[in-house]
């Protein structure tokens, strides 16, 4: 009779073992990125102790353009699968101080700052025409990147913490510029790349947000 007792028990104490271990399994990791989760239809799977996540969601978390090489099976991420001839670093480099310096400026309400890297017919939407008096937009940026451009053009990826007074915290967008003369003709937002986040983390110990 003991005995049979001592083997029930042993058999429920497997069961249970096993029913946490099974319940864990269907438990999948999740995606953070810059603090915020990543959504994805293929869940990330931990393997022999390895959790392997699909690198398309984590790419487009850090908003990093992905594309694959069918015929050399080859991911690239932030790269150019037709990579030839170097680019004038010289072209590129003068337009994004030139860009850089503008973002600073407006950034920190210098109005004449603005005005020494644009052109006399400058057009923005970025901001409304009494810059920087009386502009009502106060948010601050706390990250950019250059993440696209040609010999005339840049487009640079924005993040800025808002103010306590809108319904989320965190804004991430991106602004084209386009140069000519030597100095900025116009910064304008391109259209649909707005996203709203209570949260960002630019790296450990840089949070912004809620």
């Amino acid at each position: 009779m003991n005995k049979l007792l001592k083997i029930a028990i042993s058999g429920l104490a497997l069961t249970l073992v096993f029913s946490a271990g099974a319940f864990a399994a269907t438990v999948a990791p999740k995606i953070i990125v810059n603090g915020n989760q990543v959504k994805t239809q293929t869940q990330p799977k931990i393997i022999n102790g390895t959790v392997y996540v699909p690198i398309r969601a984590v790419s487009e978390g850090f908003d990093a353009s992905i594309q694959w090489d069918n015929t050399t099976k080859t991911v690239y991420v932030d790269s150019d699968p037709n990579f030839g001839m170097e680019r004038s670093s010289v072209a590129y480099v003068a337009n994004r101080n030139l860009a850089y310096r503008w973002i600073m400026a407006y950034d920190e309400r210098d109005h004449q700052g603005v005005l020494d890297v644009i052109t006399p017919d400058f057009k923005t939407d970025i901001y409304n025409e009494s810059f920087p008096a009386g502009t009502y937009n106060m948010e601050t940026i706390v990250d950019m990147k250059a993440v696209a451009s040609t010999d005339s053009t840049l487009t640079v990826r924005i993040v800025q913490r808002v103010t306590a007074e809108d319904e989320y915290k965190v804004k991430v967008e991106r602004w084209n510029f386009i140069f000519g003369q030597g100095k900025i003709k116009s910064v304008k937002r391109v259209p649909d790349t707005a996203k709203y986040l209570d949260r960002y983390t630019l790296f450990p110990g840089a949070n912004f947000g809620i």
